[in-house]
């Protein structure tokens, strides 16, 4: 399914919530590059820029892309509370009932803000809020709000996306994520589990109610270390431990906001695609299941 539907400049929106909910979680579930993009990151696209003054869909089509698979334009935020915050944005038309012309819109496909006082985690997230002309929206609160009620940013008469008070917009012109370096480790060239086995990107769930996905790297001291990206907040979570004695068995905790998740993981030995166990948190013990992403 086009997931352009969702229309371009001239189209017409037709698509939708509904469907428009299921495409935003295909994409995400699984972490893509978008999500990659957290703190750092953005940073990276501020840092030494020239705040633009406004957006249009022709300027906007002109910024790279973040990858081949994620083609809308990614706009940074900084907002009146000084906080970084990202969207993918998608202009279009939206026909009215009554109305001879169709009125311009800005979707905000995805939108994440982040804190500040702590690397990674989210402030706001969201996705699909259609913006029409005359409209405002917080970053800060991941809200549409009235006029003077904390805007960051507002969508003019003629489909043109400016900032409100303080807050400062950035293009994100293409990727600001480092590409890995080298051949990623095979765990099927050799028999039995090595530590490093543990290592790569998996898509887990725990319990059936936390999903997300773990970034994880083992050193040659069986040191394992990486993030946890939470689907449901976009947030991202220090993950650590070891890699025990018993080598298909690591042992490692995740610090959430308010809270410690521990892990105990076991790998299977045959084509090492999968690990479970249990997850405890605040002494509640729960179980999961995390599979391999290529």
């Amino acid at each position: 399914m086009n997931r352009l539907s969702l229309v371009r400049t001239n189209w017409l929106i037709t698509t939708s919530a509904f469907l428009l909910c299921t495409l935003w979680q295909q994409a995400t579930f699984g972490g893509d590059i978008f999500d990659q993009h957290a703190i750092a990151e953005l940073q990276k696209s501020t840092s030494g820029a020239t705040p633009l003054t406004e957006v249009s869909s022709s300027v906007a089509s002109k910024w790279k892309p973040l990858s081949t698979k994620i083609n809308s334009p990614c706009l940074v935020v900084q907002t009146n509370d000084g906080h970084l915050a990202k969207a993918l944005l998608a202009w279009g038309q939206r026909k009215v009932k009554g109305r001879e012309q169709p009125l311009p819109v800005l979707v905000l496909e995805r939108f994440v803000t982040y804190r500040g006082d702590r690397d990674g985690i989210a402030n706001a997230t969201g996705k699909e809020v259609m913006l029409f002309s005359g409209m405002s929206f917080s970053f800060d609160i991941g809200q549409v709000v009235p006029t003077g009620g904390g805007a960051d940013i507002e969508l003019t008469d003629a489909g043109v996306l400016k900032p409100v008070g303080d807050a400062k917009l950035f293009a994100m012109n293409g990727s600001q994520v480092v590409a890995g370096t080298g051949v990623k480790p095979n765990p099927n060239d050799h028999e039995g589990v090595l530590p490093r086995d543990f290592a790569g990107t998996w898509k887990v769930t725990v319990d059936g109610r936390w999903t997300g996905v773990w970034e994880i790297t083992v050193d040659e001291n069986r040191t394992v270390l990486g993030k946890y990206v939470s689907a449901e907040s976009q947030s991202r979570y220090e993950l650590f431990g070891k890699v025990s004695n018993v080598p298909h068995q690591a042992k490692f905790e995740i610090e959430l906001a308010n809270a410690q998740l521990s892990i105990d993981a076991f790998l299977w030995t045959t084509d090492k695609s999968t690990m479970a166990g249990t997850a405890v948190l605040s002494t509640r013990k729960f179980g999961f299941v995390a599979t391999r992403q290529e």
